[in-house]
């Protein structure tokens, strides 16, 4: 029986060193001689997992039985349900014609313009506007800045913009 087993071990050690002699298997095993070092700390790494895990398990157990016990009180789901329904009214708005043809109408770029001008006249206005002189702007202080051409543009704009809403308003 002995001879058996020193030719089933003869022909494993053949097969063995055919393998390691294949020059794709050299070069795995130098690949995975470079790698060693970090092949160990994965491991490493794996095995203080694995050694945590009961703690892990534990704190996970802590919170979800903190999470059931403070939900109920804080309202918070009755709470994020109220938000998705609002939120789902809101995008049922957005989705809507009337709010397109307003989006078109609002958002672009010659009307963010506009608008922007108007705010920076606005914001600049009243921080040269001393409010506590006292005295006032007579019609005759009105009528010459009519005729002043800084303020020509500002004038035709809001004489055109009463015109234009004044039809708005009939059609309304």
């Amino acid at each position: 029986m002995s001879s058996q087993n020193n030719v089933v071990t003869m022909n494993s050690e053949a097969v063995l060193m055919n393998k390691l002699s294949e020059p794709e298997t050299i070069a795995q095993l130098i690949t995975l001689l470079d790698n060693l070092e970090k092949f160990n700390e994965l491991f490493s790494v794996i095995e203080q997992f694995i050694s945590r895990s009961p703690e892990m398990a534990d704190s996970i157990n802590r919170l979800i039985l903190a999470l059931r016990e403070e939900l109920p009180k804080n309202n918070f789901i009755s709470n994020l349900k109220k938000s998705v329904d609002t939120l789902m009214r809101i995008q049922n708005l957005i989705n809507t014609e009337e709010f397109k043809k307003i989006e078109e109408t609002l958002l672009n770029e010659r009307t963010l313009k506009l608008v922007s001008n108007l705010c920076s006249s606005v914001s600049e206005a009243a921080s040269k506007e001393n409010y506590n002189v006292s005295g006032s702007s007579g019609i005759f202080v009105l009528l010459k800045e009519l005729t002043n051409p800084e303020i020509q543009p500002a004038i035709h704009f809001v004489l055109n913009f009463a015109k234009i809403f004044s039809k708005e308003l009939k059609n309304a």
